[in-house]
């Protein structure tokens, strides 16, 4: 089994911690966004590790080694699994070249007011690259064992609609055809769900990500009448199967809709570097939910070891004795520096005697 560079969380810690129980831990969890950057601890790259179980495997036990951060996301490119099955298609990029793989421009599978009743699901066992990380999942769960948290990423349902649809097209029919959105709306839902099982079954939990519907880009109105909904539906759908602690991953300044995400159900929400954090605390404490504060990814790239441990301290402080407060970062730069990781980390060990 690999030995990270510090110990990690027991996974009654990390429950103890989203359920917001006082005290639980005499430090934060520390959950850094890695995903793209997984290749470069194995020295490949982001398309590569995408479509090999193998080599995802082994880029999620070098994180692990690396950084030790106290959770593991199963996923590289996340956004593009679920739109990829369904018909989507995804560029990607050979040799040595890093770039993130990405749904192609203009191809879209659902022209708005399509009919969606006999729309395909797919089969995470067989279909696309979903085989690929529920195989890595089963992989690091065997590895890592069950005292370890795992999750699987997953789409929100609002970000994949904009996939399937194409966000120009779906802005405009929340407009004109809001009842047909709430139909795509539903479909993406489906096809989540489907993948979810897989994840589950294959000894992980789950971490959704929707930031299409930060309000940089959607309306808090139109948050709460499209997206609310359906991911009130998602977690509870995830709590019947057993999935009790479910991150809602929403880049931005999510201040203005920080009420309606506390009200989506999901435990653990993100109040990213440029989103206002008294007014996150305050709403997260008042609705009990676990909140992690992000760390800039421009400082995790280019800054010093020191420059981020003194970030790092200064969030600590910023949430010392908020029960379920974590530390974070947004989505780290393909081959920034494990030194700063690792500052980063040991901020969190030494706020013990801060």
């Amino acid at each position: 089994m690999p030995t990270p560079p510090h110990p990690t969380a027991t996974r009654t810690e990390v429950e103890s911690v989203l359920r917001c129980i006082p005290n639980a831990r005499p430090v934060p969890l520390f959950l850094p966004a890695i995903y793209e950057h997984k290749a470069a601890f194995i020295g490949s790259t982001p398309s590569a590790i995408s479509r090999d179980a193998d080599l995802l495997t082994r880029a999620l036990l070098a994180e692990y080694e690396a950084v030790g951060p106290d959770a593991l996301a199963v996923g590289v490119d996340v956004y593009n699994l679920e739109a990829e099955t369904v018909g989507c298609k995804v560029s990607f990029y050979e040799g040595d070249d890093t770039s993130i793989p990405g749904i192609k421009p203009g191809n879209h599978v659902i022209k708005v007011g399509d009919d969606l009743t006999n729309a395909p699901l797919p089969n995470p066992l067989t279909d696309g690259r979903m085989p690929v990380n529920i195989t890595a999942t089963a992989n690091i769960r065997r590895e890592l064992g069950d005292d370890y948290w795992i999750r699987g990423s997953i789409s929100g349902p609002f970000s994949l609609a904009i996939s399937l649809v194409g966000a120009e097209d779906l802005f405009l029919a929340c407009l004109d055809e809001p009842d047909w959105v709430q139909e795509v709306l539903e479909y993406s839902g489906r096809i989540i769900k489907e993948f979810s099982k897989a994840y589950i079954d294959a000894g992980a939990d789950l971490v959704v990500f929707d930031s299409q519907a930060s309000p940089e880009l959607l309306s808090p109105n139109m948050f709460e009448e499209f997206v609310l909904p359906i991911t009130q539906d998602l977690v509870k759908w995830c709590a019947e199967q057993g999935v009790r602690d479910l991150p809602l991953i929403i880049g931005g300044n999510t201040t203005p809709i920080a009420e309606l995400l506390a009200e989506s159900g999901a435990n653990n929400l993100l109040c990213d570097f440029t989103s206002d954090f008294d007014e996150w605390a305050e709403v997260c404490q008042e609705h009990g939910r676990s909140f992690r504060r992000n760390i800039s990814p421009r400082l995790i790239e280019t800054g010093t070891p020191e420059e981020v441990y003194e970030v790092a301290a200064r969030e600590i402080a910023r949430g010392k004795g908020i029960p379920g407060y974590i530390l974070g970062t947004a989505v780290v730069p393909f081959g920034s520096p494990t030194a700063n990781l690792i500052a980063i980390k040991q901020a969190c060990i030494d706020s013990a005697s801060f």
